[in-house]
C-alpha cells in the first residue's frame, strides 16, 4: 500500500474549499506539484491537472500521493472503475481517503448499468430502458443551452460535458453529499458537482417535474464553475443560476408564483434567510419554504445587479476570479458597492418590486412513486384541513361509482373548506366536470390554477384533453405537448398526441411522438 502524506492530504482538502492567491511552499519539490495537481482538479482543469499527476508518477511511481491525485482526476473524468482500481493502491489510514473511497465505491455500483450517448456537446449516462425517452428533449434544451448561456456567461466548454441520469433517490442520495431526507425536504433532484452533473429521472415521480429547466439550471452551475475556476461564493452561483435557467427557451420570467408569494411575505414580515445559512448548499436548509426563499432572495439580487450594471457584469466577475482576484473586492470594483451596502440596496429594490402575494399557495413537495405497487397513492396534499381531505376522498368513492353529479358537490365543498389552493382537488373537480361536459367550467378551474402551479403535469394534461375533446386541436397541442415534457412517461399522453397529430395531418410528428411511445410502452 503507498501512503498519504498527512501535509498533503490536509493541502488537498483545504484546496477543496479555500483559495490561497500566490501561495508558495518551501516544502519538497513533491509536496508543490501536487498541491498544484490538486489546486486544477479542484478548478476542473481536468487537461492541466492530469498532465501534473501524469508527470508525478512517472517521477514518484511508490507516491501514494500522486495515486490519490490521479485517482481523483479518474473519478472527475467519470472513469470511476479506473479510479477505484487506482484507490486500491492507496492505505486509507486517514478518514478523508477512507470517505472518498466509499464515495468513488458507491458511484461506481451506482453507475455499473449506464449506456452512453453522446450530443454535439454533451455526454449522457443512464440505464438503458424507458429512461431513453429523456434524451430526446435533453438534447434539445441541453444544445439550446449550450449556444444562450455561452454567449450570455463568455464560455464555451470544449470538452464534452458528462450528465447523468439516476433512474431514483436512492442511488441519487448514494453518489451525492444528499441524504434521502435532505432531497425530501428541499426537493432536490439534481446536483453539478465531480465535474459533471447528475439528476433523478422523472420517470421516478409521480407527475414528473420541471426537469428541463434544471437541467439548464445545472448547467449554469457546470459554466460559472469552469469559468470562475470554482471561486464564485455559493449565493451568487445559485442567484445567477435561478436567474438564468429559463433563457434557453427565451422566457425572462424566470420566478414562479411560489417563489414571488414567499418573498413578499419575508419582505413585509423582515425574514430572511442569511447568505451565510445557505452554506453548504441550499438543499441542506431545514425547510421547502426556506429553500423557496432563498433561491428568491438571491436571484433577484442577481436581476438587481444585471438591472444596474447590464448582463455583462457577470462574465466580467467570472474572469476576475479566475486571475486570482478576491470576490469581495472584484464584486465592489464591477458593482460600485459593498456587498453589505448592495444587500439593503437590493432590499429597497425589492420592496418597490410590487411582488405579488397569492395567499393559500405554497411549496408543492415532489411526490416520488412508491416501491410498492399495492400501496395506494396519497392524493390528499395541500388541501389544508382534515376536514377538506375527508370530503375529497368521499368526492373520490362517488366519482368511481360513477356518481358524477354527487361528487362534484363534494369535490366544491373540499375546495370552499380548503384555505390552501391543492392543484390535485382542482383536477379532480375539472376532470368530473370534463366527463360530464361541463367544459366552462373545467376550462376555468384548470386555468386558475395553472396561474399558480404553470408545472403541474396533471392541469396541463386535463387541459389538453379538454381542448382534444372541444377539437380545439391548436390549443390542445400546447398543453400536451407541454405536458410530455414535463412528464414523458406518461403513456395518455403520447397516445393523444398520436392522434391529434394525426387529426392535424402532422406526419413527421406522429411518427416521433409513435417512436418516443415505443420506448416506455
Amino acid at each position: 500500500m503507498k501512503k498519504i502524506s498527512k501535509t498533503l492530504l490536509f493541502i488537498y482538502w483545504a484546496s477543496s474549499f479555500l483559495y490561497f492567491p500566490g501561495m508558495s511552499f518551501s516544502e519538497p519539490s513533491l509536496t508543490q506539484k501536487v498541491f498544484v495537481g490538486y489546486e486544477l482538479a479542484q478548478d476542473w482543469d481536468i487537461v492541466a491537472a492530469e498532465k501534473v499527476a501524469n508527470a508525478l508518477l512517472k517521477e514518484h511511481p511508490e507516491s501514494g500521493d500522486a495515486h490519490f491525485l490521479s485517482a481523483r482526476i479518474e473519478f472527475l473524468k467519470g472513469n470511476y472503475d479506473r479510479s477505484w482500481e487506482i484507490l486500491k493502491k492507496v492505505g486509507d489510514n486517514f478518514k478523508e481517503v477512507a470517505d472518498f473511497k466509499k464515495r468513488v465505491n458507491a458511484t461506481r455500483k451506482a453507475s455499473k448499468d449506464f449506456i452512453t450517448r453522446e450530443t454535439e456537446h454533451f455526454r449522457l449516462r443512464y440505464e438503458e430502458g424507458p429512461d431513453e425517452i429523456l434524451l430526446h428533449y435533453a438534447e434539445e434544451v441541453l444544445e439550446k443551452s449550450y449556444q444562450v448561456l455561452g454567449e450570455t456567461l463568455g464560455y464555451f466548454p470544449e470538452e464534452k460535458v458528462l450528465i447523468e441520469i439516476y433512474p431514483d433517490r436512492e442511488p441519487f442520495s448514494k453518489i451525492s453529499p444528499l441524504t434521502l431526507q435532505d432531497i425530501l425536504t428541499s426537493g432536490t433532484v439534481a446536483l453539478c458537482k465531480y465535474n459533471r452533473i447528475m439528476m433523478i429521472s422523472p420517470g421516478s415521480l409521480v407527475r414528473g417535474y420541471n426537469w428541463m429547466d434544471t437541467l439548464s439550471h445545472e448547467y449554469v452551475h457546470y459554466l460559472l464553475t469552469k469559468k470562475s475556476r470554482n471561486r464564485l461564493p455559493l449565493w451568487t452561483h445559485e442567484g445567477i443560476a435561478k436567474l438564468l435557467e429559463t433563457k434557453w427557451r427565451d422566457e425572462p420570467n424566470y420566478m414562479s408564483p411560489i417563489m414571488e408569494t414567499i418573498l413578499s411575505g419575508a419582505l413585509k414580515n423582515n425574514y430572511r434567510v442569511p447568505l451565510e445559512d445557505m452554506m453548504p448548499s441550499l438543499a441542506k436548509l431545514k425547510t421547502a419554504k426556506d429553500v423557496q426563499l432563498a433561491y428568491a432572495e438571491v436571484s433577484t439580487m442577481m436581476e438587481y445587479l444585471v438591472e444596474s450594471q447590464g448582463i455583462e457584469i457577470f462574465p466580467l466577475l467570472l474572469e476576475d476570479l479566475a486571475q486570482g482576484k478576491v470576490f469581495e473586492e472584484s464584486f465592489e470594483l464591477r458593482s460600485g458597492s459593498d456587498i453589505s451596502t448592495f444587500q439593503n440596496n437590493w432590499e429597497i429594490w425589492a420592496k418597490n418590486k410590487e411582488l405579488r402575494y397569492i395567499p393559500g399557495i405554497a411549496p408543492l413537495t415532489k411526490e416520488f412513486k412508491s416501491k410498492n405497487p399495492l400501496e395506494p397513492e396519497k392524493d390528499f396534499k395541500g388541501m389544508g384541513t382534515k376536514r377538506a381531505q375527508d370530503l375529497t376522498f368521499l368526492g373520490d368513492i362517488l366519482k368511481s361509482r360513477d356518481h358524477y353529479a354527487a361528487a362534484i358537490l363534494e369535490y366544491r365543498k373540499a375546495k370552499e373548506e380548503s384555505p390552501t389552493h391543492s392543484p390535485i382537488l382542482f383536477n379532480k373537480l375539472a376532470n368530473t366536470y370534463i366527463q360530464t361536459r361541463k367544459y366552462d367550467e373545467a376550462e376555468l378551474l384548470l386555468k386558475e390554477s395553472l396561474e399558480y402551479y404553470s408545472d403541474f403535469h396533471t392541469t396541463l394534461a386535463n387541459l389538453g384533453e379538454l381542448y382534444f375533446v372541444g377539437e380545439r386541436y391548436d390549443v390542445a397541442q400546447k398543453y400536451l405537448e407541454k405536458a410530455a415534457k414535463i412528464n414523458p412517461f406518461n403513456p395518455f399522453i403520447h397516445v393523444r398526441l398520436i392522434e391529434l397529430y394525426d387529426r392535424m395531418k402532422m406526419p413527421k410528428e406522429k411518427k416521433l411522438q409513435t417512436q418516443l411511445f415505443s420506448l416506455i410502452d
